[in-house]
């Protein structure tokens, strides 16, 4: 009876070792896909959650991982994290100019890597005018420095600097000033950058007929 006991145990315990092989066995191999490519990157699931090794997925990115020993930490570097970034950079000018009663002058450039035009988006790399515009006439008068055309010495062109600047265009009541600055967005080296060819439409009045001429001026800074 004893033996029949123990034949019996033994044959479940191997049952049940048996099922978890099949089971084993039967699970598919999980595969990684980036940017629509296969990676031969084990996968595993524990706890109902997907996970990879540290190392090769930072990898995928172009990151970088260290180890450190002393502290027992890992350290995740990603590809464009510069330990050192380079400050913002203010140069004193004085550049004016006028289309009829407006007056426009600009006494600052600033090039700045990491511009917070808002403090809700990201920072952006920008060549920054501090301007002045004043109307000095009694009559309203429109005009928009900011939504004029901007040049880079390198020859990058922007024409989208109203998105990144303050409130210095628009209607203009007798003799008022409007104080801040034009933001130009800069995709290319900033260390490049020397000077600022700007190109502004006639200002005009409430009947929509220009009181002045077309405005083009050249900003040197460094």
């Amino acid at each position: 009876m004893m033996k029949k006991k123990m034949g019996l145990s033994a044959l479940i315990i191997f049952a049940i070792l048996f099922s978890f092989g099949l089971g084993a066995i039967a699970a598919p191999k999980l595969t990684l896909l980036f940017n629509n490519k296969q990676q031969k990157i084990d996968v595993r699931i524990i706890n109902n959650q997907p996970y990879v090794p540290l190392y090769s997925i930072v990898g995928l990115f172009g990151g970088k991982v260290t180890y450190e020993k002393k502290t027992n930490r890992y350290q995740v570097t990603s590809k464009d994290f510069n330990p050192h970034p380079s400050q913002a950079k203010s140069y004193t000018v004085n550049v004016m100019g006028a289309s009829g009663p407006m007056k426009i002058t600009i006494n600052k450039v600033t090039v700045d890597p990491a511009y917070k035009y808002d403090p809700y988006l990201p920072p952006i790399k920008a060549v920054v005018l501090d301007v002045v515009v004043e109307n000095t006439s009694s009559a309203k008068i429109s005009w928009h420095p900011a939504q004029g055309i901007f040049a880079l010495n390198t020859g990058e062109q922007i024409e989208d600097a109203l998105l990144y600047s303050q409130n210095v265009s628009g209607d203009f009541l007798g003799h008022t000033v409007k104080k801040g600055k034009i933001a130009l967005p800069v995709h290319g080296d900033l260390e490049r950058v020397r000077m600022v060819k700007c190109y502004i439409h006639a200002a005009f009045d409430e009947q929509l007929q220009p009181v002045g001429e077309d405005l083009s001026l050249e900003i040197p800074f460094r």
